[in-house]
C-alpha cells in the first residue's frame, strides 16, 4: 500500500504568484492544519514580526482526515491580539473543497497585496483576483456576490472564506467565516486577512480526495456512520445545536455574569432553548464527514429588520448573561457580529466591560459617540458593535484594540473591571468556578483565554477533528486518539502506533507553545487570573459559592502544568522532551531568552 503525498498551495500576494509544494515529510511528523502550521510559522515568520505586517503568514489548514472524520479548517498565524501563536477553527465545507482540489496540506498565504484581492482556486487554476468591488461589503453580501459570480463563470459552487468590515479595519479580534455563520473566530485571523488586503478565499475542488486504501477508509467510515452510538449523538446535537449550553453553564456558575452581577440571575430562564427552537427552528446541517449535524440555524423578523444565524456557546456566550441579554435579543446581536466579522467571545467580554465602565463613570456617553450603554439594551449594543467595527469614536476605537491596549486609553482604574486573561476576554466560562469554569486551562494557555490550548486539542486540530463530533469515535474505538490513528493509517498508508500518536500530539503542543515563548510569552509573568477572580465570590443557582484563593491557584497551576500539560512546574517544555520529539532546533533560540529550564 503506497503512502500518499501531501501538497501545500503557497500563494505570494506581493508578487501574485503561486506554487504547489510537497510537504509530505513535515505532515508525517506534525500531521496537517495546526501541526504543520507550527513549522511554517517558525520557519517563515521572523521573531518579533508585526502580526499586521506582510511578514506574518496565514495558513488555511486541512489535513489527512479533512472531509472524512475531520470537519474543521484551522487558520494559523501570529495573533494581532496577543502577539503569540494564534489559530482560528471553522466548520463548513471549504476544507473539503481544498482536499478535493488535492491541496491536502492546505493553503499558505504570504506577503501583502497592493490592492484588495481575493484568492481564486479551482483545482490547478490559481489566481489572485481584484476585489475592490467587494471591499467594504458585509460578509453575507460578500459571500453571496462571490459565489454567484463564480457560479455564472464556471458552473461550479465554490466554498468561500471571507472577512467583513472589522477585518478590513484591522480590529484585532476580527474573524473570517464560511457559509455565513461558520466562524473562524479566535485571536484575529480576520485582521491578518485584512492586513494582507485579502477579502476572501474561494475554493472549488473536483478531483476528489486521495487515500492510500480507499476500501479500508470506507469500511471504517461505514462503521462510524451506521453505529447506534452515532445515531444517538445525532438525535441530541441536531435537535438543539448548542442552545442548551449557555443556560446550563449559568445555572452552575460556569457561565457567570462577570460584570456588576455575582452569579445566577433570572436572565437564564429567559434564555430558553425550547422556546427558541419552537419559534425559530428551520433545519439542521452537519459538516462533511460528521453525523452530529449540530448546525441549527434560525431566522426571524423584528421591527429592526430580518435576522438569521445560529445561537452557540461561542458566538453568543460572550454576551448572553454577561450583558443581560436573553436569546431573543441575542438573535439580533449574533447576526450583526457575524455580518461585521468579529469574534463573539472577545466582543461580548469587551462590551460587558464597557457597560461596567460606563455605569461607573470611567467612560462617558461622549466617549461612546452618544450611545447610552445600559445593561441589556440591544439597540445600544448594536450601535456600539458598528462603531467598534469601523473604529468610530474614542471608546469604540479603543475597544477594537482589545483590553491591554485599551487600558492606555481608559486609564489604570479600568483594569479591575476587566475580566480578561492574557489580554483576551474570558466571558463564556466563569473562571471562578473550579469545576466547569476553565480557570486553569485558560490561565496556563500560551494562546490566550480560550478552549483549545491543551495536549489533546493539539492532536485534534492537527487532524482537523471537531471536539463536538468526537464522542462517537471515543465510544466506538475506545478513544479519540485511537480513532484518529486507525483512520490515518488507512488514509495515508502509514503504520502509526499508539505511542506514535501520543508523540505527535505532544510534539505539536510543545511546538505551538515554543512559538509563543519565542514571541515573548512568559508563564511566570503571564499565567494569571484577573483580580476579580480572587476578590469577588459568585453564587450558583443552587447556593454553592465559588472564588479562587491566590495560594491555592498558584499550587493548582503547578500541578496542572506537570500532570495535564507535560511541562515543568514553571510551565516550560522540558529539554529532554524537546530533544526526544525532534524539536531540539528550538533550544538555541529559546535558551538565551530564559524560556527553558
Amino acid at each position: 500500500m503506497a503512502e500518499i503525498q501531501f501538497r501545500l498551495l503557497e500563494v505570494d500576494l506581493t508578487h501574485e504568484t503561486s506554487r504547489a509544494i510537497d510537504v509530505t515529510a513535515d505532515v508525517k511528523k506534525y500531521l496537517g492544519a495546526r501541526g504543520l502550521a507550527n513549522k511554517l510559522i517558525w520557519d517563515l515568520v521572523p521573531a518579533g514580526a508585526d502580526p499586521l505586517g506582510p511578514e506574518n503568514i496565514l495558513h488555511v489548514g486541512v489535513g489527512p482526515l479533512t472531509g472524512l472524520i475531520g470537519t474543521k479548517t484551522i487558520l494559523s498565524f501570529k495573533s494581532p491580539l496577543t502577539g503569540w501563536a494564534g489559530r482560528s477553527a471553522c466548520s463548513g465545507y471549504i476544507g473539503e473543497e481544498m482536499v478535493k482540489a488535492q491541496y491536502n496540506a492546505g493553503i499558505l498565504v504570504k506577503g501583502k497585496a497592493r490592492r484588495p484581492v481575493y484568492l481564486y482556486v479551482w483545482d490547478d487554476k490559481v489566481e489572485v483576483r481584484p476585489a475592490s468591488d467587494l471591499w467594504g461589503k458585509w460578509k453575507q453580501e460578500t459571500e453571496v456576490t462571490l459565489r454567484d459570480r463564480l457560479n455564472k463563470e464556471t458552473g461550479e459552487m465554490f466554498g468561500v472564506l471571507c472577512i467583513g468590515p472589522a477585518g478590513e479595519n484591522l480590529v484585532r479580534y476580527a474573524n473570517a467565516s464560511v457559509e455565513f455563520v461558520h466562524s473562524a473566530s479566535k485571536w484575529g485571523c480576520g485582521a491578518v486577512m485584512g492586513s494582507k488586503n485579502l477579502k476572501a478565499v474561494a475554493v472549488r475542488g473536483t478531483k476528489g480526495p486521495a487515500y492510500a486504501d480507499h476500501r479500508k477508509v470506507w469500511e471504517l467510515f461505514k462503521t462510524y456512520a451506521t453505529s447506534p452510538i452515532t445515531a444517538l449523538r445525532k438525535i441530541d446535537e441536531s435537535r438543539w445545536g448548542h442552545t442548551t449550553s449557555m443556560p446550563s453553564l449559568l445555572r452552575y456558575a460556569g457561565e457567570g455574569i462577570k460584570n456588576n452581577h455575582l452569579g445566577y440571575h433570572e436572565i437564564v430562564e429567559k434564555s430558553n432553548h425550547l422556546e427558541h427552537n419552537l419559534k425559530y427552528f428551520a433545519w439542521t446541517d452537519g459538516c462533511p464527514g460528521c453525523a452530529a449535524s449540530c448546525f441549527v440555524p434560525f431566522f426571524k423578523n423584528s421591527e429592526r429588520g430580518a435576522f438569521g444565524g445560529e445561537i452557540r456557546h461561542d458566538n453568543c456566550g460572550g454576551f448572553n448573561a454577561n450583558t443581560m441579554m436573553d436569546f431573543e435579543k441575542m438573535t439580533e446581536v449574533s447576526s450583526l457580529e457575524n455580518e461585521l466579522g468579529m469574534d463573539g467571545e472577545e466582543l461580548g467580554g469587551l462590551v460587558a466591560w464597557a457597560m461596567d465602565l460606563y455605569e461607573h463613570g470611567i467612560i462617558t456617553r461622549e466617549d461612546l459617540g452618544g450611545i447610552d450603554l445600559r445593561w441589556g439594551d440591544v439597540d445600544a449594543t448594536c450601535a456600539l458593535l458598528k462603531k467598534i467595527a469601523y473604529k468610530e469614536g474614542r471608546a469604540p476605537a479603543a475597544l477594537a484594540e482589545g483590553y491591554r491596549r485599551a487600558y492606555e486609553v481608559f486609564g489604570e482604574q479600568s483594569r479591575w473591571y476587566a475580566f480578561e486573561v492574557h489580554g483576551c476576554a474570558a466571558p463564556t466560562y466563569d473562571i471562578r468556578n473550579k469545576k466547569v469554569g476553565n480557570g486553569l486551562p485558560f490561565a496556563t494557555s500560551h494562546n490566550g483565554a480560550r478552549i483549545g490550548a491543551g495536549v489533546d486539542i493539539a492532536l485534534r486540530e492537527a487532524a482537523t477533528a471537531c471536539s463536538f463530533a468526537i464522542p462517537p469515535f471515543e465510544q466506538i474505538w475506545g478513544s479519540g486518539e485511537e480513532a484518529i490513528r486507525v483512520f490515518l493509517n488507512a488514509a495515508c498508508g502509514w503504520n502509526l502506533t499508539t505511542d506514535d500518536i501520543k508523540d505527535i500530539s505532544l510534539r505539536d503542543y510543545y511546538f505551538n507553545r515554543c512559538i509563543s515563548l519565542r514571541e515573548g510569552y512568559c508563564p511566570s509573568v503571564d499565567d494569571q487570573l484577573p483580580p476579580r477572580a480572587f476578590d469577588e465570590t459568585i453564587t450558583d443557582k443552587y447556593g454553592k459559592k465559588w472564588v479562587w484563593d491566590r495560594a491555592e491557584f498558584e499550587e493548582q497551576k503547578k500541578i496542572y502544568y506537570q500532570h495535564y500539560l507535560n511541562l515543568t512546574e514553571k510551565g516550560l517544555p522540558p529539554r529532554e522532551g524537546l530533544a526526544r520529539l525532534g524539536l531540539d532546533f528550538v533550544v538555541p533560540v529559546l535558551e538565551p531568552m530564559g524560556a527553558l529550564d
